[in-house]
């Protein structure tokens, strides 16, 4: 470090140039192993939590650059950005690091397209303002076929969370905070300590009646990536997904309540794993 720069704005070149790195070292092995197979078998095969050279281990540089920054939020990482923007060296790596997220962005577009992920979520666009009651789904706990007629009627609200997948973290946090207000599934269903009814949707039935799609750029654009990053930096894992569940870990989710005869009287559709409305809206809503 030369004589008389600042140790903090110095501190934070140095993480950012570590972080923007190994950035650029993932998505550059991302966009070669897509070239050498098809986009559904790179996905599936090339893009997993418990693989560190994936695009997920931008999660974990992520998590490593707060550590060096001693912060635990994306937020408080940026605010010391801010603060030392007067150092040259700084600015410029700021200039790496967001033609990175250009970059990481555009890829996942690219892979969207390829799949049509994007005409897909388009068609749905005009989510149904009513479920039929006839609809028949599974229940996780005993495996027999239910109607959702079973919950609707006697005079009450419903409320549906259609999560992502079954090793989504902030999908169980997201009941986790639910729950204070008031082999696959059954795995999911014992992990979490889970109270409320579960229900399958093997044809996605729910998921294509809400027009909720699915998309790569969605998951795991770079700013989320560096949010889910908050969770690691505060000693939380990423459930590991089970080898025998075909999940798909781009679907989208959502959160509606339904009154009688399945009418919709609230509806959330997620634009992304964090976007998800908070207990207090979903309570008003229950409540009108």
């Amino acid at each position: 470090m030369a004589a008389g720069a600042d140790p903090a704005a110095a501190s934070c070149v140095k993480a950012l140039v570590a972080f923007v790195e190994r950035g650029k070292a993932l998505l550059e092995r991302a966009e070669t192993q897509s070239r050498e197979d098809s986009p559904q078998d790179f996905i599936r095969q090339k893009i997993r939590i418990e693989q560190k050279q994936s695009l997920l281990g931008l999660i974990e540089a992520a998590a490593d650059l707060y550590r060096s920054l001693s912060v635990k939020k994306k937020a408080d990482a940026e605010h010391l950005w801010r603060i030392n923007n007067h150092c040259a060296a700084l600015r410029a790596v700021l200039t790496d690091f967001k033609q990175l997220e250009m970059q990481w962005d555009s890829f996942l577009q690219r892979l969207d397209d390829e799949l049509q992920l994007s005409a897909k979520t388009l068609e749905r666009d005009h989510p149904s303002k009513c479920v039929s009651p006839d609809t028949s789904l599974i229940s996780a706990r005993t495996g027999e076929e239910v109607r959702l007629e079973k919950y609707l009627g006697r005079g009450k609200k419903i409320l549906l969370v259609l999560i992502r997948q079954f090793s989504c973290l902030l999908c169980r946090l997201h009941l986790k905070d639910l729950e204070k207000n008031q082999e696959g599934a059954l795995h999911w269903l014992q992990e979490t300590g889970c109270q409320y009814d579960m229900l399958l949707d093997p044809e996605r039935k729910m998921y294509a009646a809400f027009g909720l799609g699915a998309s790569l750029k969605k998951v795991l654009n770079f700013s989320n990536m560096l949010l889910y990053a908050e969770y690691v930096a505060d000693d939380m894992e990423f459930p590991r997904e089970l080898p025998s569940i075909q999940d798909d870990m781009f679907q989208l989710g959502g959160d509606f309540v339904l009154g009688e005869h399945g009418r919709v009287l609230f509806s959330h559709c997620c634009q992304s794993p964090i976007d998800r409305p908070s207990v207090d809206l979903i309570l008003s809503a229950v409540g009108r």
